[in-house]
């Protein structure tokens, strides 16, 4: 049998203090985002459980590539996804694909009711790219050090838009993996605590 590390009791206490401040944060959100005051700590003991899962609904990050999808498909899985906004993280947003350049990808949107945003900063510098689909490294480096400086502001008005609907980061690769979306989509975790990232 193998010796119990003396630091794992250390380990899970921290982890439950970490979720504790997740939770916190999570209600004064949620009561701030509602205009709800919260004077005094008896007052969230007045709050039903179905009231606070409804306040405290976790953000959502839909991740989508357009690879291998029509606009109509593509449109089918933001809907299915009730995506509110759809971000554009291309820094050019063109397609050779009959309605993904960024006109006729908005008037797409809008006639569904989701609002669309081309978000140019958290686009992959062109010269990065080809780096970035072999896996390379240091291309991983260069866009991080990217994101963090041309694309700070961009990535502050997405995670703004994360407390009350979902937001879907749209690239072309199918994949989440192999595309610098999924390396937004960790920053914005970073800035909202509460959000997931689901595939769509």
């Amino acid at each position: 049998m193998p010796d119990r590390d003396p630091l794992d009791p250390l380990r899970r206490a921290t982890q439950r203090l970490h979720e504790a401040e997740v939770e916190r944060n999570r209600l004064i959100r949620a009561f701030r985002s509602q205009r709800q005051p919260l004077t005094k700590l008896s007052d969230a003991a007045d709050l039903s459980i179905g009231k606070v899962h409804s306040l405290t609904r976790p953000s959502t990050i839909a991740s989508v590539g357009y690879e291998g999808r029509t606009v109509q498909q593509l449109m089918s899985a933001l809907v299915e996804a009730s995506v509110a906004t759809l971000v554009d993280v291309r820094q050019n947003a063109i397609s050779r694909k009959a309605g993904l350049s960024k006109r006729k990808l908005a008037e797409n949107c809008q006639a569904r009711g989701i609002e669309y945003m081309h978000e140019p900063t958290l686009g992959n510098p062109r010269e990065n790219r080809d780096g970035f689909r072999a896996g390379l490294p240091s291309s991983f480096e260069i866009y991080e050090e990217h994101l963090v400086g041309a694309g700070e502001d961009a990535l502050a008005r997405v995670a703004a838009l994360l407390k009350d609907r979902t937001v879907a980061l749209l690239c072309f690769e199918a994949e989440p993996c192999s595309c610098h979306r999924s390396i937004v989509a960790e920053h914005l975790k970073r800035l909202d605590p509460l959000a997931s990232v689901q595939p769509v």
